[in-house]
C-alpha cells in the first residue's frame, strides 16, 4: 500500500468519474442497502451510476471534487463540497453534465416525488436547522464515500480536512447531512454538532436525515 495522496479533480477525466462513480455505488447501495439511494432512483438500479456520474461531474463545475487514494492515482474515497454561494445544480452547466439526461428517465410518478416532495421539503429543514440564508453562505459537504475495502485508514477524515483547515481560518460554517448512526458517530467525533433530523419517505421505505455543523 503506498502513502496516502489527496487530490482535487479540476478537470477529471472519464475514467476517473467512471471509477468514482462505481465506488459510490457500491458504497451507497450494494453493500450498505441504501434505501434513500433506492427512494431517490425509484428503485431502478440502471439509474444508479448515471445519477453518480451526474453529481460528480457537476461537484466538479460548480463545487470541488476530492478523492484520496494511496498511490497518485488511486481513488479509494471521494468527497464533493460547494462552498458559500454555490450549491449543488445551481447552474444549467452543472444540471446539463449529466443531471439533466438522468432526470428525463424518472418516471411521473419519481419526477413528482422529487419536485413537490423531496426537494421542497428538504429545502425548508435545512433552512429551519441552520437559519433563514446560512447554507448559502456555508460550506456544504454534499458527498463522502470511502470504498468498502478502506475503511478506518483516514481518508475520509483526509477529504475533510481539505476544506475544513480553510472554514475554520475564516470561520465559515460547513455542513452536511447523513442518515446512519455510524456516520453521525464518525462527524461528531470530528467537532460536528447535530442541528435536527428529518423524516423522509420514499419508494425504498423510510429514512430519517440527520443535519450536522461545524462550527
Amino acid at each position: 500500500m503506498g502513502d496516502l495522496v489527496v487530490r482535487r479533480l479540476t478537470n477529471p477525466t472519464d475514467d476517473e468519474i467512471e471509477r468514482a462513480s462505481a465506488l459510490l455505488t457500491e458504497a451507497f447501495r450494494s453493500v450498505t442497502e441504501d434505501t434513500f439511494g433506492a427512494s431517490m432512483t425509484g428503485g431502478n438500479p440502471d439509474l444508479d451510476q448515471p445519477f453518480h456520474r451526474a453529481h460528480l461531474r457537476a461537484g466538479a463545475i460548480g463545487g470541488e471534487l476530492w478523492v484520496a487514494g494511496f498511490g497518485p492515482t488511486d481513488i479509494s474515497a471521494v468527497a464533493v463540497w460547494f462552498g458559500p454561494g454555490s450549491a449543488l445544480l445551481a447552474t444549467e452547466e452543472q444540471r446539463a453534465a449529466g443531471y439533466n439526461e438522468v432526470r428525463s428517465r424518472f418516471t411521473p410518478e419519481l419526477e413528482r416525488w422529487w419536485s413537490e416532495y423531496f426537494e421542497p421539503r428538504s429545502a425548508q429543514w435545512i433552512e429551519a436547522c441552520l437559519g433563514k440564508g446560512t447554507a448559502h453562505k456555508s460550506w456544504n459537504l454534499n458527498l463522502l464515500a470511502t470504498s468498502v475495502d478502506h475503511h478506518h485508514k483516514g481518508l475520509a477524515t483526509a477529504l475533510l480536512r481539505t476544506v475544513d483547515t480553510r472554514a475554520s481560518s475564516d470561520g465559515t460554517m460547513m455542513y452536511l447531512e447523513t442518515t446512519t448512526d455510524a456516520n453521525i458517530k464518525f462527524y461528531k467525533n470530528r467537532g460536528f454538532v447535530v442541528r435536527g433530523d428529518i423524516s423522509i419517505i420514499g419508494s425504498g421505505g423510510e429514512v430519517t436525515f440527520t443535519c450536522l455543523s461545524k462550527p
